[in-house]
């Protein structure tokens, strides 16, 4: 719990240091000298009780153009990761523009065949296949060779990411050692792997991260996951059977992710783990009841 003092502390000091640095800065003080006559100079000094000096006001900091090159060139930068993502792929397969625009058609197409009559992850599989076997016939072999590379990267990426977003979850828990962390990055990287084979390769075009220019409409890799489980022939009506669904999947992925510290943690360390695991459970469990609450008369 964030201490209720830190908010004004932080306040305090912030205001503190705007006012140092806006403050002006007096000249330097000139050396008296040793022959300068100790009695007032009406002449040099005038009279200016009645008109005291006005204070000289702070100059605002001037930002000329070229003091942040590598900001001002992120200013001038693609505006959308779909704008992003079409210039990476021009970039590392060397698109041309009728390549460029039969891609985008392509994508736009069979977005339009998306369905809700199918399991979430049948569909992604679907219309990613239909885009695999478009981009078949408007990349040259050359270009499909560096595109399977991207996505053998992308898959790679995905795989670190899932595995260290795991791992700094527990860091911030447990004390661990250089040793362990180790330990459990290797034991993570497989669960996250084998998390995501489960999602079928030409699903992955369609996940959000794609390197595709999908329109951000997409699941995330842990969306399709979770649709994965909860959907399908016996998918739930009821929307309380839905949502213990939803907590019977979350308790197999706690399952998992503890035989992967099963043996390289302590006693104690396990015990920082399983606090942060109570504690997490206790603010969730209230969500639920809350919206009973909620929808009531």
């Amino acid at each position: 719990m964030k201490s209720p003092y830190l908010l004004p502390a932080l306040t305090a000091l912030l205001g503190f240091s705007i006012a140092w640095i806006a403050k002006p800065t007096a000249g330097p003080v000139p050396p008296a000298s040793q022959n300068a006559d100790p009695s007032p100079n009406p002449s040099a000094h005038p009279d200016t009780s009645s008109h005291p000096p006005r204070p000289e006001k702070p100059r605002a900091h001037e930002s000329k153009p070229g003091n942040f090159p590598l900001a001002d060139l992120a200013d001038r930068g693609p505006k959308s990761r779909d704008e992003a993502r079409m210039l990476r792929l021009t970039e590392a397969l060397g698109l041309n523009i009728d390549q460029q625009g039969a891609i985008l058609k392509l994508i736009a197409d069979v977005q339009a065949t998306a369905s809700d009559k199918v399991p979430a992850i049948t569909d992604l599989a679907t219309r990613g296949a239909a885009i695999q076997d478009g981009l078949a016939k408007v990349l040259s072999p050359e270009q499909l060779t560096k595109f399977q590379e991207i996505r053998d990267r992308e898959r790679d990426n995905r795989i670190e990411l899932r595995s260290q977003r795991f791992l700094t979850q527990a860091i911030d828990d447990i004390d661990l050692t250089a040793a362990q962390r180790d330990e459990l990055l290797k034991r993570l990287r497989q669960k996250a792997k084998a998390d995501l084979q489960s999602i079928p390769a030409a699903a992955t075009l369609l996940l959000d991260k794609s390197m595709l220019p999908t329109g951000n409409r997409e699941l995330s890799a842990d969306g399709v996951l979770l649709l994965a489980q909860i959907s399908g022939e016996h998918a739930p009506l009821d929307p309380m059977a839905a949502h213990q669904q939803v907590l019977d999947h979350q308790r197999q992925e706690l399952e998992e992710i503890l035989k992967c510290f099963d043996g390289v943690l302590t006693p104690g360390q396990m015990g920082q783990y399983q606090a942060a695991i109570a504690e997490q459970r206790k603010i969730l469990d209230s969500l639920p009841q809350a919206t009973v609450r909620d929808s009531g008369p």
